[in-house]
């Protein structure tokens, strides 16, 4: 006998499968379906499309699950920030042309090498850049702005999900590299 939340489950993907089979899921609009679901359906829901779509990805036993995770959720994300979801050019957008940025990248790379001499363990050097990863996520999604603060492009919700886009652009960014490191070489004949 399946459990309860078997149950909710069953029910939320035929809700979902009779809302596509009347057109009614795809894109951006309103769907009656998910709407006339109780909060807690939908998020299960959430979650089992998310473990399905990362199950089907990772059977493979390669990086295309976490990539096509990220990716989606990069294009949520733009949806969530009033902005047509491009995926590959947030990817490829990673270094912005900021003359911030390069100071940072620079500043990091300097405290990096004056703590971590040549011979310094990799292991030490992976945590190091690790907890400074984590610190800085943590510092962006704590951020307080004033309470005077204008609403809209400068609000903490705002400022917030920059963030999150950022560090999932820059996690995508970083499977990609791998998955081009990886990748064999041009035959040569």
């Amino acid at each position: 006998m399946p459990s309860a939340s078997d149950l909710k489950l069953f029910d939320a993907l035929a809700t979902v499968s009779r809302a596509f089979a009347e057109g009614a899921v795809p894109g951006n609009e309103e769907s009656p379906a998910i709407e006339a679901m109780d909060p807690e359906s939908r998020t299960m829901l959430g979650e089992a499309a998310l473990a399905v779509a990362y199950g089907a990805f990772a059977r493979d036993g390669d990086d295309s699950g976490p990539m096509h995770m990220l990716v989606g959720a990069i294009g949520l994300m733009a949806i969530g920030a009033g902005e047509e979801p491009d995926p590959p050019a947030e990817i490829m957008a990673v270094l912005a042309d900021d003359d911030r940025v390069e100071v940072e990248i620079d500043r990091a790379g300097e405290a990096v090498d004056t703590e971590f001499p040549r011979e310094a363990a990799p292991e030490a050097l992976a945590a190091a850049l690790e907890a400074r990863i984590v610190g800085s996520a943590i510092t962006l999604a704590g951020c307080t702005l004033p309470e005077d603060a204008p609403k809209g492009a400068a609000s903490q919700a705002a400022v917030r999900l920059r963030a999150a886009r950022y560090l999932t652009r820059l996690a995508a960014g970083l499977l990609t590299m791998n998955a081009a490191a990886a990748a064999p070489g041009p035959a040569e004949g």
